[in-house]
């Protein structure tokens, strides 16, 4: 290794410029830019990483809400299913029931003072009402009764046979009805003009 000493007076020593690396200088502006560069998208990936994280932790809180409000939509789904499944039993039970109710009103109007009635049976929309009466003419004026209710479809023709009692002689009669559906028109409502009256 060679070092040269400069022995001459400092007044005497001239200076003498070194010539401009470029090279150099544009190794350093690389290198100064590269960090830059570096410490910029660090910084930027940084924020990034953050906001994405804090977006995750919200969709994750978001998606166990909207679980909890499946499971919950569920339970009230399958409530109101069963809900829904008692009230359809209650309606067709209300259905089934109805025109029997109509009809013990119907019956109670209908029943003339000489009419006595022993035992109805139900069957379906058939019902069967068996009695006493004084005479025949009470029966057939309880069977036109009978008709002309809107609730009641069809009347059969009264059986009838004569018995004796305590009092006299008397009429044990069977009639059968057949009662009218909850869709079925009501009696009376054929011929009715547009005007309200009947024809």
């Amino acid at each position: 290794m060679r070092i040269k000493f400069d022995l001459r007076p400092e007044q005497y020593v001239s200076t003498v410029k070194e010539p401009l690396n470029i090279g150099r200088i544009v190794a350093l502006v690389l290198i100064t830019a590269s960090l830059f560069a570096s410490a910029a998208t660090f910084s930027y990936g940084l924020v990034l990483s953050r906001a994405l994280r804090s977006e995750r932790v919200m969709l994750q809180q978001r998606a166990e809400t909207m679980q909890l409000q499946n499971m919950k939509l569920g339970k009230e789904l399958t409530r109101l299913r069963k809900e829904e499944e008692t009230y359809r039993k209650a309606l067709a039970l209300i259905e089934k029931e109805i025109p029997s109710l109509e009809f013990m009103g119907v019956l109670e109007k209908a029943l003339p003072p000489g009419v006595w009635l022993g035992e109805m049976s139900v069957s379906g929309s058939g019902v069967t009402l068996s009695g006493t009466a004084y005479s025949e003419n009470d029966v057939v004026s309880f069977a036109r009764a009978m008709t002309d209710a809107p609730v009641v479809a069809s009347v059969g023709f009264p059986v009838t046979s004569r018995v004796r009692s305590g009092n006299g002689g008397a009429v044990r009669f069977t009639l059968a009805c057949v009662l009218s559906e909850l869709s079925a028109p009501v009696k009376g409502s054929e011929g009715v003009g547009k005007g309200g009256t009947e024809q």
